[in-house]
């Protein structure tokens, strides 16, 4: 009979498996059994597959297949969820004849990954809260700290690394030098970091490429429009590759298009683990925001991500 035609069957399945050919108990050693299987097989079953693995039963001209073996899991990712910028309780005033209550108590936390979308009517406190954060400004009370630390027990020289390599700002007012080109503001911060004047440069012009810049290189910022100048203003505060991004307004003075190409570049700094926080009037940053924070009045009204709340925000 052919090796198809015949059946290794196994009638009672609590029954230990044996081949009808294995050694019987005249023959202990298995002497014969070993004269009889090829070098270099398994012992056992037909299809050459060890007879201590587990039985599965098959259709009578059905090979014998070993269960698998189910794979460990990938072990998930670890994020560090430590904030790396938070604010307790702070409270600003404008002096003036009454003065003016800009915040009250806000406190918030970003940690790596964050994209913060801060939105709000004008004048309940966004661009007051990002000048805190930056540590540019200073609360009345309440406290800011970058990486557990209190923002006022930072050293001068601790001071001055925080703003030029580790927090990029964009400004609502840009804050361009009118007498360099576009290239020469955005590696602006790299030549004061000292690095290489070329390879400044190169980054510089990568960057206002990926924004639409790239046959604006080298026009002034009188020459620029206004939605020019913002997107040379927000390819400043990325060049260094900070660890936080505060953009106020960065795409107030931009179409739909443009807007995107802003968006998705501050939504690479947190893809690589950094925080992103964005004053905004502009919906179109739903899209790329993590959460989102509403302000009024100069006090957080309500917080949540942005499918949560959508219903909430106006554009005013």
């Amino acid at each position: 009979m052919g090796r198809r035609g015949r059946r290794w069957l196994r009638p009672d399945p609590n029954a230990e498996w044996r081949r009808p050919d294995a050694p019987s108990d005249g023959d202990p050693s298995g002497a014969a059994e070993s004269a009889r299987a090829p070098v270099g097989t398994a012992r056992g079953r037909p299809d050459g597959t060890d007879e201590d693995a587990p039985w599965r039963p098959g259709g009578e001209d059905e090979p014998f297949v070993p269960a698998p073996i189910a794979a460990e899991p990938a072990p998930e990712p670890t994020v560090d969820a430590t904030p790396v910028l938070t604010a307790e309780r702070l409270v600003r005033t404008y002096p003036g004849g009454t003065g003016v209550l800009a915040l009250r108590g806000v406190s918030l936390a970003v940690a790596p990954g964050d994209f913060l979308a801060l939105m709000g009517p004008s004048g309940s406190g966004k661009t007051t809260l990002l000048g805190l954060l930056s540590g540019l400004d200073a609360p009345d009370e309440g406290r800011v700290l970058w990486r557990g630390r209190p923002m006022t027990e930072l050293s001068s020289d601790e001071s001055k690394t925080l703003r030029r390599k580790e927090i990029g700002v964009v400004f609502q007012s840009f804050g361009l030098l009118p007498t360099l080109s576009a290239v020469e503001n955005v590696e602006l911060p790299l030549r004061v970091n000292g690095s290489d004047p070329d390879e400044a440069t190169d980054r510089a012009a990568a960057l206002l490429s990926r924004l639409a810049l790239s046959d604006r290189l080298h026009n002034r910022t009188f020459e620029l429009s206004a939605g020019q100048q913002q997107r040379v203003a927000v390819a400043r505060a990325l060049v260094a590759g900070p660890d936080v991004v505060l953009a106020d307004e960065p795409i107030a003075e931009v179409d739909s298009e443009n807007a995107d190409l802003i968006l998705d570049a501050l939504a690479d700094v947190a893809r690589r683990g950094g925080a992103v926080v964005v004053a905004t009037h502009n919906p179109a940053a739903l899209s790329y925001a993590a959460s989102v924070m509403l302000l009024r009045d100069g006090k957080i009204e309500a917080s949540g991500s942005p499918d949560e709340m959508s219903h909430r925000l106006s554009t005013d």
